[in-house]
């Protein structure tokens, strides 16, 4: 029997790997490693989380196929339960996605696959383990084409932490655990689900929008940005989780030059589908040139909250993602048999529709536990969000 050792199910993406694995009647064993101080709340965690995707009814009846072992990637006693040695696959998604909490992203990122990385080494049947890393793996100056046989650029320069230590952890398991059947999947950037829109997580999303707002974006309105849904990289990880063998040992959860979103396109998608929001005339700025970015930001939202402030200062870092234009190559991934995923264009209605009538500081409080060093997310006392395990 196959049976899938899962981090991460309390997050996003990990979320919709579950969901997928239990609605398609895959007939797997699935543990899941999750926090809590007892079954009872790690069970009811993982419930609320997988409610957001199948809904609360059905979520209660699939996770009685779910075995819970109650632990933490951060403390391996916790990765000592005997049940752990039935393992076949692993997928590793748990995470700390911050982009200010340099220790905690290094503490989990790094030292959690470390330990979870030598608990698979006394899994006797272990078959694969799938890292979940990032396509970013070039820093802050990326060639044009970030190939999936390219390996992790360990001196770049990256933007956030989270990014930095998902490519140390990357190289890590390629210097440290060679014996070890890893695959690395590198998604790209994940926001929205193609049929229930936000309903899951609005993470991310609220950056289009509220660029949409500002009518402002980095880089040529023809250039793009690789983005994906969550139910097609929870479907693609599923499928290589499945199949008996694999060609490669990287491979890119991403849109590739055939199905990135460029920014001219969602200008048009916007439009029809918010005709009262006028015409989209984006204008293009520099991301350094922050007295643009406040003004305008001020103009349209205000900066009269400290929430305001943090939103201001995550459509910086934001910025600073879209103006590389880098396309995340992903041949190996379509020579698997894998379809391409729609773009952002393309599933724009679902995400503006579900749920209704939240506001884009609403959406963009899902994302505020990334940046959980800013004096606007203590003062509201906001729990980060950005640790699924």
């Amino acid at each position: 029997m196959t049976t899938v050792l899962l981090t991460g199910a309390t997050g996003f993406i990990g979320g919709a790997v579950l969901a997928h694995g239990l609605s398609h009647d895959l007939d797997w064993h699935w543990i899941c490693l999750v926090r809590g101080k007892g079954e009872e709340q790690a069970r009811a965690r993982l419930a609320e989380n997988l409610g957001r995707f199948l809904g609360v009814d059905a979520a209660r009846k699939a996770i009685r196929r779910v075995e819970i072992v109650v632990g933490d990637i951060t403390d391996p006693a916790s990765l000592e339960d005997g049940r752990l040695d039935a393992v076949t696959h692993i997928l590793h998604l748990a995470a700390d996605t911050s982009f200010r909490a340099q220790e905690l992203c290094h503490l989990i990122n790094v030292e959690g696959t470390r330990a979870l990385a030598l608990r698979a080494r006394r899994m006797p049947h272990l078959q694969r383990f799938l890292y979940g890393g990032t396509a970013m793996i070039c820093g802050g100056n990326p060639p044009p084409v970030v190939t999936e046989s390219d390996a992790p650029a360990e001196a770049a320069q990256h933007l956030v932490p989270y990014t930095r230590t998902k490519v140390a952890a990357e190289a890590m398991l390629r210097h440290e655990f060679a014996d070890l059947p890893v695959v690395m999947v590198r998604p790209s950037i994940v926001t929205g689900h193609r049929t229930l829109g936000c309903i899951p997580s609005s993470s991310i999303f609220w950056m289009f929008r509220a660029g949409d707002r500002l009518r402002l974006v980095t880089g040529e309105l023809a250039g793009g940005i690789d983005v994906v849904p969550v139910d097609w990289t929870a479907e693609v990880l599923v499928g290589l989780l499945a199949k008996p063998t694999l060609a490669h040992d990287v491979y890119h959860l991403s849109a590739g030059e055939a199905k990135r979103t460029t920014w001219d396109s969602l200008a048009v998608a916007f439009e029809r589908c918010d005709p009262q929001g006028g015409p989209r005339c984006y204008s293009r700025f520099d991301d350094g040139d922050w007295k643009t970015l406040r003004a305008r930001f001020q103009a349209v939202f205000g900066l009269d909250q400290p929430i305001k402030l943090a939103m201001l200062r995550a459509m910086r870092a934001y910025y600073q993602f879209s103006t590389l234009g880098v396309v995340f190559a992903n041949e190996r991934l379509t020579a698997e048999g894998f379809s391409l995923p729609p773009t952002l264009s393309d599933y724009l209605p679902a995400c503006l529709s579900a749920p209704a009538n939240l506001s884009i500081l609403d959406q963009f409080a899902d994302d505020l536990g990334m940046f959980d060093e800013a004096p606007a997310v203590q003062e509201l006392s906001v729990q980060p969000a950005s640790v699924a395990a």
